[in-house]
């Protein structure tokens, strides 16, 4: 894997529970070596958006990508 990419790639991330949309066009990349914290008020998302990451919700829309393997 090359080193200058990004472990972790996100791309506009959207989640919708119904008619509620609990993350909209989130886009994130995580290179090696870096600590990433997720900071917000109850009900940003944070949880919702570690879940989608972990495969335990699948994203309404966007993609994920790994060590440069798509997983969504």
């Amino acid at each position: 894997m090359n080193a200058s990419a990004p472990i972790l790639q996100l791309q506009d991330i959207r989640k919708h529970f119904g008619g509620l949309t609990a993350i909209e066009n989130f886009s994130l990349e995580v290179f090696p070596g870096e600590i990433v914290a997720l900071v917000g008020d109850n009900g940003a998302g944070k949880s919702t958006l570690v879940k989608i990451i972990s495969g335990v919700h699948p994203p309404s829309s966007g993609t994920i990508t790994i060590e440069g393997k798509p997983v969504t």
